[in-house]
Protein backbone atom coordinates (compact mmCIF):
# COMPACT_ATOMS: atom_id res chain seq x y z
CA UNK A 1 0.00 0.00 0.00
CA UNK A 2 1.31 3.44 -0.84
CA UNK A 3 2.14 5.97 1.87
CA UNK A 4 -0.38 8.32 0.27
CA UNK A 5 -3.11 5.70 0.72
CA UNK A 6 -2.12 5.16 4.34
CA UNK A 7 -2.16 8.92 4.99
CA UNK A 8 -5.55 9.43 3.33
CA UNK A 9 -7.17 6.46 5.09
CA UNK A 10 -5.80 7.58 8.47
CA UNK A 11 -7.13 11.08 7.80
CA UNK A 12 -10.63 9.63 7.37
CA UNK A 13 -10.64 7.97 10.81
CA UNK A 14 -12.44 10.86 12.60
CA UNK A 15 -15.16 10.88 9.93
CA UNK A 16 -15.52 7.11 10.24
CA UNK A 17 -15.81 7.38 13.99
CA UNK A 18 -18.63 9.90 13.56
CA UNK A 19 -20.47 8.32 10.59
CA UNK A 20 -19.32 4.70 10.71
CA UNK A 21 -22.61 3.12 11.75
CA UNK A 22 -24.51 5.09 9.11
CA UNK A 23 -22.00 3.96 6.47
CA UNK A 24 -22.09 0.30 7.47
CA UNK A 25 -25.88 0.26 7.80
CA UNK A 26 -26.07 1.72 4.29
CA UNK A 27 -23.51 -0.84 3.06
CA UNK A 28 -25.68 -3.73 4.23
CA UNK A 29 -28.77 -2.15 2.64
CA UNK A 30 -26.95 -1.89 -0.68
CA UNK A 31 -25.47 -5.38 -0.42
CA UNK A 32 -28.73 -7.14 0.49
CA UNK A 33 -30.58 -5.29 -2.29
CA UNK A 34 -27.99 -5.97 -4.99
CA UNK A 35 -26.70 -9.37 -3.80
CA UNK A 36 -29.55 -11.06 -1.91
CA UNK A 37 -27.76 -14.41 -2.20
CA UNK A 38 -25.40 -13.40 0.64
CA UNK A 39 -28.22 -12.68 3.11
CA UNK A 40 -28.26 -16.28 4.36
CA UNK A 41 -24.72 -15.85 5.68
CA UNK A 42 -25.79 -13.10 8.06
CA UNK A 43 -27.59 -13.10 11.37
CA UNK A 44 -30.53 -10.95 10.38
CA UNK A 45 -31.46 -10.28 14.01
CA UNK A 46 -28.01 -8.68 14.40
CA UNK A 47 -28.87 -6.55 11.37
CA UNK A 48 -32.24 -5.57 12.79
CA UNK A 49 -30.92 -4.59 16.21
CA UNK A 50 -27.95 -2.74 14.69
CA UNK A 51 -25.25 -4.79 16.39
CA UNK A 52 -23.72 -6.10 13.13
CA UNK A 53 -23.41 -2.66 11.48
CA UNK A 54 -21.97 -1.35 14.77
CA UNK A 55 -19.36 -4.14 14.90
CA UNK A 56 -18.36 -3.52 11.30
CA UNK A 57 -18.16 0.23 11.89
CA UNK A 58 -15.83 -0.39 14.84
CA UNK A 59 -13.67 -2.70 12.72
CA UNK A 60 -13.45 -0.24 9.82
CA UNK A 61 -12.55 2.57 12.22
CA UNK A 62 -9.87 0.38 13.84
CA UNK A 63 -8.43 -0.41 10.42
CA UNK A 64 -8.30 3.27 9.47
CA UNK A 65 -6.63 4.10 12.78
CA UNK A 66 -4.08 1.27 12.64
CA UNK A 67 -3.50 0.95 8.89
CA UNK A 68 0.17 1.74 9.48
CA UNK A 69 0.43 -0.82 12.33
CA UNK A 70 -1.54 -3.88 11.23
CA UNK A 71 0.02 -5.96 14.00
CA UNK A 72 -2.28 -4.12 16.40
CA UNK A 73 -5.24 -5.67 14.56
CA UNK A 74 -4.00 -9.28 14.59
CA UNK A 75 -6.35 -10.48 17.34
CA UNK A 76 -9.37 -8.80 15.77
CA UNK A 77 -8.50 -10.11 12.30
CA UNK A 78 -8.14 -13.63 13.68
CA UNK A 79 -11.51 -13.46 15.46
CA UNK A 80 -13.28 -12.10 12.37
CA UNK A 81 -11.56 -14.62 10.09
CA UNK A 82 -12.77 -17.49 12.27
CA UNK A 83 -16.30 -16.07 12.10
CA UNK A 84 -16.02 -15.80 8.31
CA UNK A 85 -14.95 -19.45 8.10
CA UNK A 86 -17.86 -20.49 10.32
CA UNK A 87 -20.30 -18.69 7.99
CA UNK A 88 -18.56 -19.95 4.82
CA UNK A 89 -17.36 -16.61 3.45
CA UNK A 90 -15.63 -17.17 0.12
CA UNK A 91 -12.80 -15.13 -1.44
CA UNK A 92 -15.01 -14.14 -4.36
CA UNK A 93 -17.41 -12.41 -1.96
CA UNK A 94 -14.87 -9.80 -0.88
CA UNK A 95 -15.26 -7.68 -4.03
CA UNK A 96 -19.04 -7.58 -3.42
CA UNK A 97 -18.53 -6.23 0.10
CA UNK A 98 -15.88 -3.78 -1.09
CA UNK A 99 -18.10 -2.45 -3.86
CA UNK A 100 -20.99 -1.97 -1.42
CA UNK A 101 -18.80 -0.39 1.25
CA UNK A 102 -17.33 2.12 -1.20
CA UNK A 103 -20.80 2.97 -2.52
CA UNK A 104 -22.02 3.48 1.06
CA UNK A 105 -19.07 5.77 1.81
CA UNK A 106 -19.97 7.82 -1.25
CA UNK A 107 -23.67 7.90 -0.33
CA UNK A 108 -23.11 8.97 3.27
CA UNK A 109 -20.16 11.33 2.85
CA UNK A 110 -21.25 12.91 -0.43
CA UNK A 111 -18.74 15.48 -1.66
CA UNK A 112 -16.32 14.61 1.15
CA UNK A 113 -15.81 11.24 -0.56
CA UNK A 114 -13.44 12.72 -3.09
CA UNK A 115 -11.95 10.61 -5.87
CA UNK A 116 -8.69 10.49 -3.86
CA UNK A 117 -10.51 9.23 -0.76
CA UNK A 118 -12.36 6.56 -2.75
CA UNK A 119 -9.16 5.51 -4.53
CA UNK A 120 -7.32 5.23 -1.20
CA UNK A 121 -10.13 3.23 0.40
CA UNK A 122 -10.29 0.97 -2.66
CA UNK A 123 -6.59 0.17 -2.29
CA UNK A 124 -6.89 -0.19 1.49
CA UNK A 125 -9.93 -2.45 1.25
CA UNK A 126 -8.22 -4.71 -1.29
CA UNK A 127 -5.20 -5.02 1.01
CA UNK A 128 -7.42 -5.89 3.97
CA UNK A 129 -9.42 -8.38 1.89
CA UNK A 130 -6.16 -10.13 0.98
CA UNK A 131 -5.25 -10.35 4.68
CA UNK A 132 -8.60 -11.96 5.49
CA UNK A 133 -8.55 -14.29 2.49
CA UNK A 134 -5.07 -15.54 3.39
CA UNK A 135 -5.92 -16.01 7.07
CA UNK A 136 -9.18 -17.77 6.24
CA UNK A 137 -7.35 -20.13 3.86
CA UNK A 138 -5.05 -21.05 6.76
CA UNK A 139 -8.04 -21.72 9.01
CA UNK A 140 -9.77 -23.85 6.36
CA UNK A 141 -6.58 -25.92 6.06
CA UNK A 142 -6.42 -26.41 9.83
CA UNK A 143 -9.97 -27.78 9.98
Amino acid sequence: MSQQTIDIVKSTAPVLKKHGKTITKRMYEIMFATHPEVKSQFDMSAQANGSQPAKLATAVYAYATHIDDLGALKTAVDKIAHRHVATHVLPEQYPVVGECLLKAIQDVLGDAATPNVIAAWTEAYEALADIFINREQQIYQEV
